[in-house]
């Protein structure tokens, strides 16, 4: 089974509701939960809440796995919800204008951005979606076969380097389900979602606006509902300070603010709650610090994937670069060099008589070399590796 599992006995009140999520913990990873909480707060302590960053992007896969050609969805019904997204994790919906006075200060923008990915594992250009046929006619969502192939489902790209995402019929009334960090096989990780909620297109009310998946996206990154780990539980820690107790749901609802559960108004508009999702409109300022903090620790191969970045078209497209940011030089020379390859590369510097000043070897990407305690004068900068051997003319005053 996946690290989300399907709950098999839940409240009463929940059997008559469609459920947006089922995402559960798994007891078995319980060591592993303890151990990342530890690097989590360590993360959090160390990391300024207030400071702005670079906005980070997420690259997405989505597998749409089908029986029926309804549930075979469309490719703009797929980009609505990279949209939602796009909006909702960056404090960009309509919604935000509407919450209450009370919470307005720990709305957050999470910095985080979503692609469809335009590189396959191997490279290749894609749309960031793939179609399998199942023969699984009753619902393959939420069960370990929606990721295998050899079982009617899709098996993932490199779940380090991208966000999975399975789209597919659910049987019963399930909306989706996710893998929390560090739980469950490392090729089932990500998130599902029912067809019928994900994007804004051909989806049904009241979960049509694609809150689903963003609620999804925030277990893959670690957050919890509101009343913590347990779904029988009642104002447990969801180990974010920022996010008042609860302990009710508001399946099928979206309540008249403010409504108490725990002693202090709900945040029943927070995306980790279970409300309408006309309703949703906000992580907090905690949560976004948990997201981060789980990415910059547990799933950080995502921060090191290229799949965002276009696959060249043409052998121009293809061929090495530099780029130098200021020419004439003074103090240092600073240039970028862009390339396709990851190989290393040897860079030398050479004065005008041909003799060679500097020599190093380095990836791709940006550079300096100190300038300081060289003659005035003309300079060639030769980057070279097996393939390639570019020159640029230097001038320092």
């Amino acid at each position: 089974m996946p690290a989300a599992l399907l709950l098999v006995f839940l409240q009463t009140a929940m059997l008559q509701n469609q459920l947006p999520c089922t995402t559960v913990h798994l007891e078995a990873y319980a060591d592993t939960r303890a151990d990342l909480e530890q690097k989590i707060k360590a993360w959090i302590g160390s990391n300024d809440q207030t400071q702005t960053r670079a906005v980070v992007t997420i690259p997405v896969v989505v597998h749409v796995v089908w029986s029926q050609q309804e549930e075979n969805i469309s490719e703009e019904q797929i980009k609505s919800q990279i949209k939602v997204l796009n909006k909702d994790f960056r404090r960009l919906n309509v919604e935000v204008p509407g919450i209450p006075a009370i919470f307005q200060n720990i709305i957050a923008d999470v910095e985080m951005e979503f692609c469809l990915a335009s590189k396959d594992p191997n490279g290749n250009a894609t749309n960031g979606i793939t179609r399998t046929f199942t023969n699984n006619s009753v619902g393959i969502g939420g069960s370990s076969a929606i990721h295998h192939s050899s079982e009617g489902g899709k098996d993932a790209w490199d779940t380090e380097r991208y966000l999975n995402i399975w789209v597919a019929k659910f049987a019963g009334s399930v909306g989706g389900v996710a893998s929390f960090p560090g739980e469950g096989p490392a090729d089932e990780q990500g998130v599902e979602i029912n067809y019928k909620q994900f994007g804004t297109i051909n989806t049904v009310a009241p979960y049509h606006l694609g809150r689903t998946c963003t609620h999804e996206i925030g277990h893959y990154f670690n957050l919890e509902h509101p009343w913590g780990p347990g779904i029988l539980d009642c104002c447990e820690d969801d180990f974010v300070a920022d996010t008042p107790p609860a302990c009710e749901t508001y399946l099928e609802q979206c309540p008249v603010h403010p409504v108490f559960s725990c002693g202090m108004p709900d945040v029943f508009m927070d995306y980790m709650f279970y409300t309408d999702d006309a309703c949703m409109g906000m992580f907090t300022n905690g949560q976004k610090m948990r997201m981060l903090a789980t990415l910059n620790t547990v799933r950080t191969g995502l921060l090191d994937s290229d799949a965002c970045m276009p696959v060249p078209t043409s052998e121009e497209e293809r061929k090495p670069e530099i780029v130098v940011f200021q020419n004439p030089v003074r103090e240092r020379l600073s240039f970028e060099l862009k390339s396709m390859e990851s190989k290393s590369w040897e860079i030398h510097l050479y004065n005008g008589l041909g003799q060679q000043c500097f020599s190093k070897t380095i990836e791709t990407g940006k550079h300096e070399i100190p300038m300081t305690d060289f003659p005035n004068g003309i300079y060639f900068l030769m980057v070279k590796n097996a393939q390639y051997c570019l020159t640029k003319k230097i001038v320092k005053e």
